[in-house]
């Protein structure tokens, strides 16, 4: 009976694994790519890239992208189809892939803290600081990218391991082995996780969260009142800035509760099956959760901000209009003047141009019978006075 219900539970994990890895994370990948490339594209438009906030965001779509291409891409061939892409190599391999992916998840993680900040301190100003003399942007970067390879230079150093499987084969255990001779795997074996957990989840979610108190307060609770920006402006400020809460709301929600549940109940040394594949499954959860957040850049612009809907609207029509005139222009001299308003403008043009030729041949006619007269009564007089 044990077996049984143990079987079962291992095919539902079976099922499970397979649902979450191999179908909705196939989806997340390709459809989050497509969103959040066409979300950096749309706010690097003209009348979003003036915002800075804007600007910031877009960073933090490519970003989500490169979340998705590393870690998501990572956990669908290894636990969706059993690949281990980052064992395939040597031990450079291993070390680089998982360096790449650390990073740029921590990247995406602090640019929310620092357009946060950025939106927080232009809410203090009366005045909005231009784009292009705002260089926060690249020194934003270079800063946190060069604390964050610091911060994860380990694992470029010492992450990896061969180990002998039970059929004594080698295989590249691209983790800290916990169990490992060498002390310096048993070190980050050990912390690694809660270093992950404090550097990129913890303290970015405290800083955003402050900041976008604060935000809230003075952009909509008690904001700054500045009488030379008209209403417009001001309406633009706003949709931006619910951009900027949506997707730091979306952290709050799925990233940050799913990374920290997922350390505290992380234990690998259960010997119960029971207990390991109802783990399993709140994993299985936790991460669809998480990747979620990676994947859906687009939709939180595109639900909190009628700005960005209407960007996207010109954006995907601009295309598609052109090609309509170009179809109409070309159709045939049968079309309606409906359908093609130059020809009707055109035609006007020139039955007005005909009319004033009408009344311009008048003009003369009357011109020069006048003139007629006038040279036949000054005949006769010149005629009567010889």
């Amino acid at each position: 009976m044990n077996n049984s219900t143990g079987n079962e539970d291992y095919s539902t994990l079976l099922l499970i694994n397979r649902i979450v890895y191999r179908d909705y994370f196939l989806f997340l990948i390709m459809a989050g790519t497509c969103g959040n490339l066409l979300t950096a594209v749309t706010l690097l438009r003209a009348k979003l890239r003036k915002y800075t906030t804007c600007q910031f965001m877009a960073v933090c779509a490519v970003l989500n992208t490169g979340v998705l291409l590393t870690n998501t891409l990572n956990l669908t061939f290894s636990l969706g189809y059993g690949i281990h892409v980052r064992s395939l190599y040597d031990l450079g391999w291993c070390r680089l892939n998982v360096f790449i992916a650390q990073w740029i998840r921590g990247l995406a993680s602090w640019f929310l803290v620092i357009v946060a900040f950025d939106r927080f301190r232009q809410s203090k100003t009366i005045r909005r600081i231009p784009a292009r003399k705002n260089p926060m942007l690249f020194y934003s970067i270079f800063i946190a990218g060069f604390i964050l390879l610091i911060l994860n230079v380990h694992y470029l150093l010492f992450l990896g391991q061969r180990v002998s499987l039970d059929n004594q084969e080698s295989f590249l255990a691209c983790i800290f082995h916990k169990n490992s001779f060498d002390p310096v795997q048993r070190f980050f074996a050990k912390i690694n996780m809660w270093q992950e957990l404090v550097t990129i989840i913890i303290i970015p979610c405290i800083l955003t969260l402050i900041l976008n108190i604060f935000i809230i307060k003075n952009s909509f609770l008690n904001p700054v009142n500045n009488e030379q920006l008209k209403s417009r402006s001001k309406s633009r400020t706003r949709r931006v800035t619910t951009m900027l809460l949506a997707s730091s709301i979306g952290f709050l929600a799925l990233v940050a509760p799913a990374q920290i549940f997922n350390a505290l109940l992380f234990d690998p040394d259960r010997r119960d099956p029971a207990a390991y594949i109802s783990f399993m499954i709140r994993g299985n959860i936790f991460q669809c959760f998480i990747n979620t957040y990676y994947g859906a850049s687009f939709v939180f612009c595109f639900a909190s901000s009628s700005i960005f809907r209407r960007e996207i609207k010109k954006l995907l029509h601009r295309q598609y209009k052109a090609k309509h005139i170009l179809n109409r222009a070309i159709s045939g001299p049968t079309s309606s003047h409906e359908v093609r308003p130059f020809i009707l403008h055109a035609q006007v043009s020139t039955a007005n141009c005909s009319s004033c030729s009408r009344i311009n041949e008048y003009v003369l006619e009357r011109t020069n019978s006048k003139r007629a007269t006038q040279s036949t009564s000054e005949g006769q007089e010149l005629h009567y006075q010889q």
